[in-house]
Parts: structure tokens; sequence; C-alpha cells
């Protein structure tokens, strides 16, 4: 019976190359041997291939195991055959990459194809295994409901033809023997999928396939390097840096961890490194890295890093952050003993700290009280959020617990109006025994769960009231002083029925229609753009399918001066049709520094309560001059 399969079952293929023709490197193949030994030591029971090519000129290995196009496509068709629905496949790949020119419908037109370096059959040249290739293989994996995580420590893109480095993992394509295999069969990889099936608007992904079944880490974006001369320890011996500090993570903190929480673990090591490198996170990141996922923690919690002898979160101004927020400290650990409700959070281990001083996108800690044994890579969950006090809250004033319904509000950090003469943001009134919320002009807000006063009660509504808030939070963000040069850089618009509108314009189109965001960097650094919708069931969703897309400088010396357009598909939700169209807003972020804007993501309204997000606990750069600006593109839907 198909249902006897139940205990999903592990495999691994790992793939480590210094044995390059030319160009060898010397860290490749010793990464991928912590990572086998991470996951031997976490899991009873996986099934692992590895294919390395250690040594100098020739590999040392037999041949059936080199990192040939021919082996790993076999392994990782073999893999697909033998994996049931359900069982969870990790890819970790430690070698060079390179760019092929577009040669699919579906290419990148900018930016090229991806392609893994790998070595022909007598191991005396590189061969590429392209992009569209890889696309096609995973492609069989989803399809059969296989949860795929894949790991490329190598160079994401061309950017490195300017740059001679021999610990850059990057081959240029001159140096690369002819395509021996055919790219993709005729899949529709262009299936405009969405994450959930209430979502309206959604990215049509040019690349890879369904994102709710996979994840790729990469090492860097499309502009940077992927270094290689990382010393881990005492013996000098070097390791890929994205393989070392994953393999630190996975091994510290298990296997469980959400793709999102990892990568953001990671993002601090670089930082707090000064290693001048990105990762990028593309498709599922709520996924469990290579498993099922652990308890989580507040989705808003970010990761504390240190610098110059102080504490800092990788979060700022740009974050909804003030002087003064406090937060919870504590490890990067398993949560299993957390209760559900955070009570512990004063207990061994932790240690509470405010903001003293913020900056655009990153802000100084001060610990209060006596500090705790703080180290690397501990994380910051809010307690307290002094944005949402610009939304004033007026309870039903016929109701008794006042008390009660003031100290819910201020436990979520919302202000309270009790006097006529101040204006609410959001007001709470009764009518015919059903809780309804209004909004400054007194009219009803609507798509939200219903509310019968008999059946919720004061945490509930305040609940939903805090959602509201952090969604105008999210809505009204923005820099009103932006550099000169910062604004000039920029052009970012959207295509709509045969118009470019800019920030700000009011945009109307069909139910089913495709606009195109369009991204444009005429600056001397490179930008990195965050996209996301905050829709009409008060939900903001990350529609990038990636952590985030970076638009190299003007003058970047390779072959691609910009990103190619992006797809949003615009839907009225099935929820509510019945209002015949909605609003929503595509709400784009770009900064002059790395980020994560994730902080600020929230579900449906309709799954609140199903989720922990609002639990209130559960290059290196002059932080002071990053730059960044918050536009907000409105668009009707009409069925």
């Amino acid at each position: 019976m198909d249902d006897q399969h139940t205990i999903p079952t592990h495999y691994a293929i790992l793939i480590g190359i210094n044995a390059y023709p030319s160009s060898p490197l010397e860290s490749c193949v010793r990464d991928v041997q912590k990572i086998k030994e991470c996951l031997e030591s976490k899991l009873p029971r996986v099934d692992i291939r590895t294919l390395t090519a250690s040594g100098g000129d020739t590999p040392l290995e037999h041949p059936e195991s080199w990192p040939t196009c021919h082996n790993i496509t076999s392994a990782l068709e073999l893999v697909t055959s033998r994996a049931q629905p359900g069982d969870f496949i990790y890819i970790h790949y430690s070698g060079h990459g390179t760019r092929l020119d577009p040669c699919y419908e579906l290419s990148n037109q900018s930016t090229g194809d991806l392609a893994l370096v790998l070595l022909d059959e007598d191991s005396s040249r590189a061969r590429p295994l392209p992009g569209p290739r890889l696309a096609g293989l995973l492609k069989s994996m989803v399809d059969k409901a296989l949860v795929i995580t894949l790991v490329l420590d190598c160079c994401f893109s061309a950017s490195v033809y300017r740059n001679g480095d021999s610990n850059v993992r990057y081959l240029s394509c001159g140096r690369i023997g002819a395509l021996t295999y055919p790219l993709i069969p005729e899949y529709d990889l262009a299936d405009g999928n969405t994450r959930s099936t209430s979502r309206d608007a959604s990215m049509r992904d040019n690349w890879l396939l369904d994102p709710n079944r996979y994840s790729i880490l990469a090492a860097c974006g499309p502009h940077e390097n992927a270094k290689v001369g990382f010393e881990a320890n005492e013996k000098g011996e070097r390791y890929g840096a994205l393989s070392y500090f994953l393999f630190k993570a996975l091994s510290d903190y298990g296997l469980g961890r959400r793709h999102k929480d990892i990568h953001r673990h990671l993002c601090a090591r670089f930082w707090e490194s000064c290693q001048v490198q990105h990762p990028v996170l593309f498709g599922n990141e709520d996924q469990a890295f290579f498993g099922r996922v652990d308890p989580y923690r507040n989705a808003r919690s970010t990761y504390v890093f240190e610098r110059d002898g102080s504490l800092r979160l990788l979060a700022g101004l740009a974050h909804g952050l003030r002087d003064g927020d406090r937060f919870v400290l504590s490890p990067f650990g398993p949560t299993s003993d957390r209760d559900a409700e955070g009570s512990d959070r004063d207990a061994e281990g932790r240690s509470i700290a405010k903001i003293t001083r913020t900056w655009p996108l990153k802000s100084e800690l001060e610990l209060l009280g006596t500090p705790h044994n703080l180290k690397q890579g501990w994380i910051a969950e809010p307690l307290t959020c002094s944005y949402l006090s610009n939304f004033p809250i007026r309870p039903p004033p016929e109701l008794s617990h006042q008390y009660e319904w003031r100290a819910a509000l201020e436990e979520r950090s919302l202000g309270i109006c009790i006097d006529n003469e101040q204006t609410p943001a959001l007001q709470v009134v009764l009518s015919n025994n059903i809780y309804e919320i209004l909004d400054e002009y007194g009219r009803k807000i609507i798509n939200l769960p219903a509310m019968p006063r008999d059946q919720t009660d004061i945490s509930r509504v305040c609940n939903i009231l805090e959602h509201l808030a952090r969604f105008r939070m999210a809505k009204d963000i923005t820099n009103e002083m932006p550099t000169a040069a910062f604004t000039k850089s920029l052009d970012i618009r959207i295509r709509a029925n045969g118009k470019a509108f800019g920030p700000g314009e009011q945009i109307e189109v069909r139910h089913g229609s495709i606009v195109e965001l369009v991204m444009k960097n005429a600056g001397e650094i490179a930008l990195y753009v965050h996209v996301y919708n905050l829709g009409p069931l008060w939900q903001i969703k990350g529609i990038l399918h990636a952590s985030y897309e970076a638009i190299p400088e003007r003058n970047n010396d390779l072959r691609f001066t910009g990103v190619s357009p992006k797809k949003i598909k615009m839907t009225v939700p099935p929820a509510i049709s019945g209002y015949g169209s909605c609003e929503d807003v595509i709400k784009v972020f770009v900064t002059s520094q790395l980020t994560s804007f994730g902080s600020l993501e929230l579900p449906n309204l309709d799954e609140l309560g199903k989720t922990n997000v609002g639990d209130r606990v559960s290059r290196p750069s002059n932080d002071e001059s990053d730059d960044w600006m918050a536009l907000n593109f409105p668009i009707r839907t009409l069925l």
C-alpha cells in the first residue's frame, strides 16, 4: 500500500572538486567531508553518495566516484527513482561555477545560465552542467513530491571575469569544454505557481520550478565572489566559507532548522567575520534544512553579531525599529525547552537588551541587568516595538474591563486612545453583539475573521489589532531623506497595460493579468532589492522566492547591466471574489547593503493563531551611511 511508506528516507549527494585540469582548488573535498560527517552524526539512517576529485591535476579517487557529468546526473536520476514522496534530498556542490550564454526560452537574458563546472570522463577537461539541465533533474524530484535542498558553494555569476584571484570558485567559459549534454526537456517551467492557495500576487520564476518543494542556498550574489580561503582552525585547514559556516550551524543546532533561520544565521556569521560575500536563499524558506521542522522561534527574530566591541542587530530604521525597543537574546539552538508562550524568556542563558542607537539597516544593543555568556550566532526576539504606538487604538467605550483592554494593548506595544479629542488609527465597536474594527475615518475594515462577542476574548481582538497595525507599519515605512546620489541611481517601475507606472501611481489591471517589475541601476554600487506583496487578506509575503535580488552597478565589467523584468501575476483571491476587486500594494525595498525584511512578513488574517508569528517571545560598511528606499506600487485588480 502507498501509505506504508510513512518514515521519510534521507538521501544526500555530496560533490567536491579540487583536481581541476586548470585552476585547481584545495578545500572543496574537505568541505563535503565535513558535511558528510555532520549528516552521519545527526541521522541514524542516511543514504550518502560522495563524488569527489582530490589531488592535483588527476583525481585520486576511483573513476566511478569522480564528479563527472555522467556520474552526477546518474546519481540524481537514481535517487529520484528510489525515493518516495516526502523523502528528503540534500545536494551539496563545492567547486567552480560559471555562466553560459542564455540559450533556452526561460534563460535569464541579462545574466545567462548558471553552470556547475564538472569533469569529463577521463578528467582531462572541465565540463559544464548547465543550469537548465540541472533544473530538469530537480523538476523530476519536485514532480515526485520529494523535498529538496541544494547548496551551491561556488560563484553564482560571471562577475569574477574581472578577478584573477585563484581563491575564487569560478572558471570562465573559454576554459571549459563544449556542452556534452542536451538542455532541459520541454517541461513547463513557466507555470506561475503560488506559495499558498490564497496568494493574490505571485512572482513567476524564470529559472526553476514550483518553489514550494525546493530550496537553494547559494554562496553569493551575482556580483560577488565565492571565496575558499577561510581558515577554520589552528591547523590552518582551509574551507569554503559557506560550507564551513553551514557545517557549524547544522552541527550545533540540528537539521530541522528552517532555511530562513539558517540563512539569517549565516548572514550574521559572514558580517562578523568580515567576509565580503552575501549568501542567497531561493525557493521555500519555511521548509526544514534536511528533515522535519523544529518548533520555530518568533518569525520576527533577527540575528546578533559583534562589531567594534559592541553588539549589533541586522535590522534598523528600514525595518521599523526605534531607539529603546527591547529584545530577548538567546542561543540559536533547539527550542524544545521553551513552552508555547515563551514563559522562560528570563530563564538562565537568556538576556534582555535594548536598542541604544539605530542606523538605517543595523542597530546597536545594550545589555540590561546581568549579562549571560553571550556567544556568536545568538538571536534577538522582540519584546517591544515602539513604532506601533503610532497607531492608537480605541476599545469599545461601553464595555467594562477597560483595564484589561489597556493591558492587552500595551503588551503588544499598541497605544490606547480614550478621550474624544484624539483620533484613533483603529477603533473597536460592537454591532449586533459582534466586534467590528473601523479605520481612522470610521469605515469598517473588511476581510477580517468573524468576531462574535460571546466567542471572542480580548486577546483575540488585540491580536488582530496588532496584525493590522503591523500591516500599516510595513506599508508606511519610508525613507524621507535618501541621498541624492542614491535616488538618481535607481529606476524602478511597474509595466502594466502597455504603460510604465512609478511609485505611488495607482495601477488597475484585470484578474489574471501579468505585470512586470523593471529595475535599473545607474549608480556606482550594487543595489539589493526585496519585493513584498501587501495583500487584501492583510498578509505580507515576499514574492521573489529569493532572499534578495542584486542589481550590479553600472560599471561592473560584466556582460550584463541589470536584471530581467520580474513578472507578477495579479488575481483576486477566491475568498473575496464577491467584492469584484481587491487592492494590493507591491512594496519594493532597495538598499545599498544586504539585509533581510522577513521580520515584516504577516500571514493571512484567517491563518492568525496557526503560526507563532505574533508571539512576543516564543562588505563591511559604515552603518550610518547605508542608503535605502521603500517604494509602494498600489494595484487594483478587477474581476
